[in-house]
């Protein structure tokens, strides 16, 4: 099943005028990296600001009421209401290759020279860690413990905190992960089969193997159905699978907030926005509600200006162009006293 055949639809469509790099929900819409500007979208479709940035970004995303954003070999941080920086940016040798919000406020981000560095919220760095080379930070299990996938495969818990140390949690590899939402990820083996898992700091608690599902995801994210995934291909498609189930163009970015909303875009600039069944119904009704008291508006002032026109037209003695137009706004008091005042006239 598609994502159009389960209920979800295409609430509106957007195009950039360069690449996108990256996307990021927010509370405010969707946050879209594209050529040297961040734009922020709300979730009618409607641009409320864009930043431009002295070099590409190729990687954002959110904290509590801020943007982080990875451009050139730099990091900068962006107000979230108004795109405005915080400060003129931090850079490293190399530049940074990922960046994840911490719980409590916070960033830590990944270099291209096997470290790891922590920021305040604000953006100002707070400590340095070397842990070799880093594919992905996945997620973390609480302040102190973050999850990666490292250069060799493994699936590896950092403690950030104290004596630094560093561990897989088991030593098979994988091709490819998500990030940790609701503490569940999904994964990729070397023989393309797709596992889901709930990882601990010492191994997993939950790992079971999607079956009839071989893939090379590009991007995956939770929504209210299941896990979403892009594939190398382009093709949205739905893990677990349901039977029948028909492909999507999707693109090749795929972001969501967790529950009701997928957002996918092509590189080339060609951003969706799906909403899960109830939402769509709600946006319907909502629009439905706007178009009728938009009519319901514009009836009145109609009709105000048809009855100044009457007011008018009885003021200057034009008794029968008076009638004719309290007569069409269905005022009979009015029509019977102005025939009234044409017979004493007569």
């Amino acid at each position: 099943m598609s994502v159009e055949d389960s209920g979800w639809n295409v609430a509106w469509s957007w195009e950039s005028a360069n690449k996108v790099a990256d996307l990021c929900m927010t509370n405010k819409g969707i946050a879209v990296a594209t050529g040297l500007d961040i734009i922020l979208i709300d979730d009618d479709g409607s641009a409320l600001w864009k930043s431009t940035l002295p070099f590409r970004t190729f990687s954002i995303a959110v904290a509590e009421g801020v943007l982080g954003v990875l451009a050139g070999h730099g990091f900068h941080v962006l107000r979230l209401g108004d795109g405005t920086q915080l400060h003129e940016g931090r850079a490293t040798s190399g530049g940074f290759s990922d960046i994840l919000p911490r719980p409590g406020g916070g960033w830590v981000l990944a270099d291209r020279k096997e470290h790891l560095h922590l920021f305040n919220t604000e953006g100002r760095g707070m400590r340095r860690l070397q842990t070799g080379n880093i594919r992905k930070l996945v997620g973390w299990f609480d302040r102190e413990h973050l999850l990666v996938h490292d250069e060799d495969g493994h699936i590896c818990c950092i403690r950030m905190v104290g004596e630094d140390s560093q561990r897989r949690i088991e030593e098979r590899k994988w091709s490819w992960c998500s990030r940790l939402e609701e503490g569940r990820m999904i994964l990729q083996a070397a023989d393309g089969n797709m596992w889901e898992g709930i990882p601990h700091p010492f191994g997993w608690d939950v790992l079971d193997r999607v079956e009839n599902v071989v893939m090379e995801p590009l991007d995956g994210t939770r929504a209210i159905d299941g896990w979403w995934t892009l594939g190398i291909d382009g093709i949205l498609s739905r893990i677990p699978p349901i039977e029948d189930d028909r492909v999507l163009d999707g693109g090749d970015i795929l972001t969501g907030d967790g529950s009701t909303t997928l957002v996918s875009s092509t590189r080339e600039g060609l951003l969706r926005w799906w909403e899960a069944p109830k939402s769509a119904l709600k946006r319907k009704r909502r629009v439905q509600s706007e178009v009728a008291q938009a009519r319901e508006d514009l009836d009145w002032d109609n009709r105000k200006q048809v009855f100044l026109a009457a007011r008018d037209a009885e003021d200057n003695g034009q008794l029968s162009k008076a009638a004719e137009l309290y007569q069409k706004l269905g005022r009979s008091e009015d029509v019977r006293r102005i025939l009234s005042l044409k017979r004493e006239e007569a």
